[in-house]
């Protein structure tokens, strides 16, 4: 079995570190805004080249927080992108309205009031030029442009990965920053009525902290695990290329679920991001037209296995497998038509 992602292979060489962090927590008996989750922001912040990291308990929150404390009245979201990033902004009081994607599964022409997805760990191109607030939650290691405000999500999965959930806001604004540690709430002061409750646990920020020395390396290896990928994969027609921080390996394919099954088969674990547009689900968004092309991406996109770890026969197996897969023609043929 080759896992679509396993946690364990990039938390063993480091267990003892986490498992030290963790017992100096307990040791400390200091579980909530404590100097842990303080020291974290601090090193997030510089990590990510701003003045003010702001910690939180979920990218989700993290994007209500960040809308409120800009007071966004209005934003344009890409169609493909996960529900969470339209949720996160409506909760913060925004009116969310879908963006139609181009080829390259952005969005497509440029609105003054987009908030561009970093999906997979692609960095933002044309469509971000005037953007002034990012979800970045795939995008670990990304720099924001000076003066912008980016949202991240340290879920398990994520390159940074909590033993839980986690967010955060980065941004060089300090009033800003200040704001957003009121509107994340506490237990004796009510900051006004916007206020939520989204905190990071001292435990989660100890954890984090011995993750972030390692993040470069992590990061190196899925550059290597992602040009190992596409060396072997060199068809155009099947395969996503760009520059990207492989957060996910994301192909696009037709017959893309028999792909997937044909793979399970041999044991190769894959999974869809994501499988509907935004457009074909009951949320609280707005939209206007068909979205062929946000349609046509959610039904062609596959994620590989890509994570630390991941052995180079691994990934020959994966390539070999799909290589296999498209050798009849009429599979080809499907192929070369669909993108």
């Amino acid at each position: 079995m080759i896992p679509y992602c396993d946690l364990g292979r990039a938390l063993a060489p480091i267990r003892c570190e986490v498992d030290d962090a963790i017992r100096r927590v307990l040791d400390g008996g200091w579980f909530l805004r404590g100097p842990e989750v303080t020291a974290f922001e601090e090193e997030w912040a510089a990590r990510c080249g701003q003045l003010h990291a702001v910690c939180c308990n979920s990218g989700t929150d993290a994007l209500t927080i960040a809308a409120i404390a800009l007071g966004l009245k209005t934003a344009t979201v890409q169609a493909n992108t996960l529900p969470l990033t339209a949720i996160g902004l409506r909760r913060g009081g925004v009116a969310v309205r879908l963006g139609e994607v181009g080829p390259d599964g952005r969005i497509a022409h440029p609105v003054a009031d987009a908030v561009p997805v970093l999906l997979y760990g692609r960095p933002p191109g044309k469509e971000a030029s005037s953007a002034g607030l990012f979800d970045a939650a795939h995008a670990h290691g990304w720099k924001p442009p000076h003066k912008t405000v980016a949202t991240w999500s340290f879920y398990p999965t994520k390159t940074l990965g909590a033993l839980g959930d986690g967010g955060a806001v980065t941004t060089d604004d300090g009033h800003l920053a200040f704001e957003m540690r009121k509107l994340c709430g506490r237990d004796d002061i009510l900051h006004d009525r916007r206020q939520i409750t989204s905190r990071m646990d001292e435990v989660q920020a100890a954890v984090l902290r011995v993750k972030l020395k390692y993040l470069d390396e992590w990061l190196a290896e899925r550059q290597e695990i992602g040009r190992r990928y596409e060396a072997r994969l060199q068809m155009p027609a099947i395969t996503l290329l760009g520059s990207s921080l492989y957060h996910l390996f994301v192909i696009r394919v037709a017959r893309r679920d028999e792909l997937a099954r044909f793979l399970a088969d041999r044991g190769i674990e894959s999974k869809v991001h994501w499988p509907r547009a935004l457009h074909r689900l009951d949320g609280d968004w707005s939209y206007e037209g068909d979205y062929k092309m946000a349609d046509a991406w959610c039904d062609t996109v596959l994620t590989l296995p890509c994570f630390p770890g991941l052995r180079p026969s691994e990934i020959d197996f994966v390539c070999d497998s799909i290589l296999t897969w498209t050798d009849s023609s009429a599979t080809k043929s499907a192929i070369l038509q669909a993108i």
